[in-house]
């Protein structure tokens, strides 16, 4: 029980610092904010529980059943092939792992040193001391943890860190001309020391160079990116991938023939762009024979994405974007055909 309720304690204190550090992008419910923000208060506390020994068979079947869940869990996320069971924060474990490991062998040993000799609830109460001691301070700790949480919830951008949201995104119409038509009177003569007045402009248009901050996500990645000159010219089907999606070694090597079949054309070209952590160079998917483009997004900071996340562009223009999924050939030129 004490074993089980340290491991607890880890992983919900790894996961507050996740929610305090960085914002959470998961298109499943075991990993979104709001399921933290529930989970890691009830898993704090019973984690206390268990290592402070109070009402210790009351504490031990909850932590039975809270193994046998987080079984299931991670049984659920393994078998679907996810890539973290997310119990640790930022801390990636393979869910096989922590499955065999972690939450079998502790709900085994639960079961085999289960408290003997002890009533499910009170009485005998526990002293009057050691009551206060655990359970005063760990429902007030408890009771804060959830307002901070709330309250400190990071913002989309950082200074070492940038969420892609492309369900937030928007595509910023074309500038019109910057003139003011001129109407000319016949019953007034012409005033040559009038100032010229420049037109008000829309709050994206500005005469200096724009900051990296008021960008678009989809532009300020391309800033990031090595080949971003290449993929400003011409019709550009980017890919974004990590090493290890398993919905990106579907699509590469999908877009890979595409781009085969499209050698001789300079106008429509693929590309391939990974994103940190790269990870080994014989685990990438995309191979060295490609004919597409090929480049990598910096590790300037953490780019928090769902991948592959493809990017439709036509001379430096964001024309449509797709998200965790992939449009065969026909899609992509239907609108390639259709785009301004």
């Amino acid at each position: 029980m004490t074993i089980a309720g340290l491991l607890l304690i880890v992983a919900s204190a790894l996961k507050a610092h996740q929610m305090l550090t960085e914002p959470i992008v998961s298109k499943g419910l075991w990993e979104s904010w709001h399921f933290f923000l529930i989970a890691v208060p009830l898993e704090m506390g019973l984690g206390i529980w268990l290592v402070s020994g109070l009402f210790r068979k009351a504490g031990w079947l909850l932590g039975v059943l809270s193994f046998g869940f987080f079984i299931g869990v991670t049984a659920y996320k393994a078998a679907t092939g996810e890539l973290s069971c997310g119990c640790f924060g930022k801390v990636s474990v393979n869910p096989w792992i922590t499955l065999l490991t972690i939450d079998v062998p502790l709900f085994l040993l639960l079961l085999i040193f289960f408290p003997r000799g002890e009533k499910l609830l009170p009485p005998p109460w526990p002293h009057p001391f050691h009551c206060l001691a655990v359970a005063i301070p760990a429902c007030l700790f408890l009771g804060a943890l959830v307002p901070t949480l709330v309250f400190n919830k990071p913002p989309d951008r950082g200074e070492t860190y940038v969420v892609i949201k492309p369900g937030n995104w928007q595509v910023n119409p074309k500038p019109k001309p910057n003139h003011v038509p001129i109407v000319v009177d016949p019953n007034i003569e012409p005033n040559l020391t009038v100032p010229i007045v420049e037109p008000n402009l829309p709050a994206h248009q500005t005469a200096a160079e724009p900051n990296e901050a008021d960008l678009p996500d989809w532009q300020l990645m391309l800033n990031h990116v090595d080949i971003a000159d290449q993929l400003r010219t011409g019709v550009k089907i980017v890919l974004f991938y990590h090493y290890d999606c398993p919905d990106c070694a579907v699509a590469i090597p999908l877009y890979n023939q595409y781009s085969k079949e499209l050698a001789s054309d300079e106008e429509i070209q693929f590309a391939f762009i990974k994103g940190p952590p790269y990870g080994p160079e014989d685990q990438d998917p995309v191979l060295a024979d490609t004919t597409a483009l090929v480049g990598k997004l910096d590790q300037s900071r953490d780019w928090i994405f769902e991948s592959p996340l493809i990017f439709l562009l036509k001379d430096g223009r964001l024309v449509k974007w797709w998200l965790v999924e992939y449009p065969d050939f026909d899609r992509l030129l239907q609108i390639i055909l259709t785009a301004e």
